[in-house]
């Protein structure tokens, strides 16, 4: 439920519940009031046939019925018969001789005063003087004689007691109003307290503070934008690890060479090394160490650059076949000189192209390659292949090397990660973590499979008419 509803209905029950409580008796005395009774047995009436009275007549009674206070007992005798009555002893439909009705109002006058008037005709309250023709119409009222004073609290208390159903349902009302207002206001506060909180904490540095508004049918905006703020929490807090072994890496890599080329320089330098051949030994040992540095700064600028996905504003649609057989014209021959058997498969349409950044897709698959290269022995083969359907392509490089660990293939697109098999290899282990990076990047997806000691297999999969998606923040 959103903010603004729910604060609509609280506005709307805080105006509601007095209105309500304003109206209800009048409502309650008009529900029972004998009038309402009597007005719909004059309805009634009208709707008879056969009744041998006159329009005039009923339009006369229905005026006569009005004017009747709520609180006077009326009843409506008409040709021995009672049409309308408000009197809890007579019910309407009743036949009555007119002895048998003056018996009725002389035995019951002790405790009521009546009040007779024949249609047209003005009232009277004695009987002898009422002209009760048995085709007049007959309005009796009757309403009780005043009690003596000493049963003033008798009649307060039954006036009360008539009352207090009405009360009691209304008092349930305003108490079940009264709960789902607190509920309805404890969910809005809750929301932005626990909100409140958990941002201070963020903000101060404790990126483990897991922001949990509460849940459930009275969710609304806030909860929302708490669930936004717990992902974009969990992002940086997953950035910021990123960051931190990004340099943890950098730092060991970059330590290696540099403590190699301080030691013969200063080796050089004190006279340690004196010999020319030993000199000229150790200035080459600095010469490739520089070179290794220089090559690892460039792999760093060159893959922070990706993450910086300004690239993509330069992608051009181009067609696939051509760049996969200058790619493996030039794998082949790299397999010849590293001794091994490379198979080739490639049936895609030559019309067929992709958006894509043609220099980075290249980076990808030589990334890949080189891996295969590195990870097989003399002899073993490598298969290049690409295949099409309707709705997508699939790029599949696979050798029978040694393959990857179990426990390894969950981390090999880490940066700076290197499995159990690739410690002894050089790199920085940033390789394939560039590869997952220009892959997501571009909207595609890759895949790896590996059993070890047989063989991996990467495979790309390019889905037809899917635009890139800018992914950062990968270190």
């Amino acid at each position: 439920m959103k903010i603004r509803t729910q604060l609509q209905l609280l506005i709307l029950f805080m105006v509601l519940v007095p209105l309500l409580c304003a109206l209800s008796f009048p409502v309650y005395q008009f529900i029972t009031s004998p009038q309402r009774y009597l007005m719909a047995g004059y309805k009634e009436i009208r709707k008879l046939e056969g009744l041998d009275i006159s329009t005039d007549d009923l339009d006369l009674l229905g005026v006569q019925l009005k004017k009747i206070p709520s609180n006077i007992e009326t009843m409506v005798y008409y040709n021995s018969t009672v049409l309308i009555s408000s009197i809890p002893d007579i019910k309407a439909g009743t036949v009555m001789t007119p002895m048998d009705l003056f018996d009725f109002l002389r035995l019951s006058s002790g405790s009521y005063n009546y009040q007779l008037q024949s249609l047209g005709m003005r009232p009277t309250r004695r009987l002898e003087e009422s002209v009760l023709n048995p085709l007049s119409i007959l309005i009796i009222c009757r309403a009780k004689m005043p009690k003596p004073r000493m049963d003033k609290d008798v009649r307060k208390w039954g006036g009360r007691f008539l009352i207090f159903p009405a009360m009691v349902a209304f008092v349930i009302f305003e108490i079940v109003c009264a709960i789902f207002l607190i509920n309805l206001s404890k969910t809005i506060s809750d929301s932005i307290t626990i909100l409140e909180e958990t941002t201070q904490k963020i903000a101060l540095g404790a990126l483990d503070t897991k922001i949990a508004p509460p849940k459930g049918r009275n969710a609304n905006e806030i909860t929302s934008l708490a669930e936004s703020l717990e992902k974009m929490r969990v992002s940086l807090q997953d950035w910021q690890d990123r960051r931190t072994k990004f340099i943890m890496g950098i730092s060991h890599d970059l330590r290696t060479p540099v403590a190699l080329i301080k030691g013969y320089t200063e080796a050089i330098t004190d006279g340690v090394v004196t010999d020319i051949d030993k000199v000229k030994g150790s200035l080459s040992i600095i010469h490739t160490k520089a070179d290794q540095l220089e090559g690892m700064i460039n792999d760093l600028i060159n893959y922070v650059k990706l993450n910086n996905t300004d690239w993509l504003q330069t992608l051009e649609f181009v067609e696939l076949k051509p760049i996969l057989v200058e790619f493996t014209g030039t794998a082949a021959a790299t397999a010849e000189a590293y001794k091994r058997n490379i198979r080739v498969r490639i049936e895609l349409q030559p019309e067929t192209q992709v958006k894509m950044d043609k220099n980075l897709f290249n980076r990808a698959l030589e990334n890949i390659y080189s891996n295969a290269l590195r990870y097989t022995r003399d002899g073993d083969s490598i298969a290049v292949e690409a295949v099409e359907t309707e709705k997508a392509i699939s790029i599949k490089i696979s050798d029978t090397g040694i393959g990857i660990g179990e426990k390894d293939l969950k981390r090999i697109w880490d940066i700076f990660y290197r499995g159990t098999n690739s410690r002894r290899e050089g790199g920085m282990g940033i390789g394939l973590s560039v590869v997952r990076t220009i892959i997501d990047t571009h909207g595609w997806n890759i895949d790896v499979q590996s059993t070890l000691g047989e063989g991996t297999a990467f495979t790309i999969t390019i889905p037809k008419n899917t635009e890139p998606v800018p992914k950062v923040g990968r270190f």
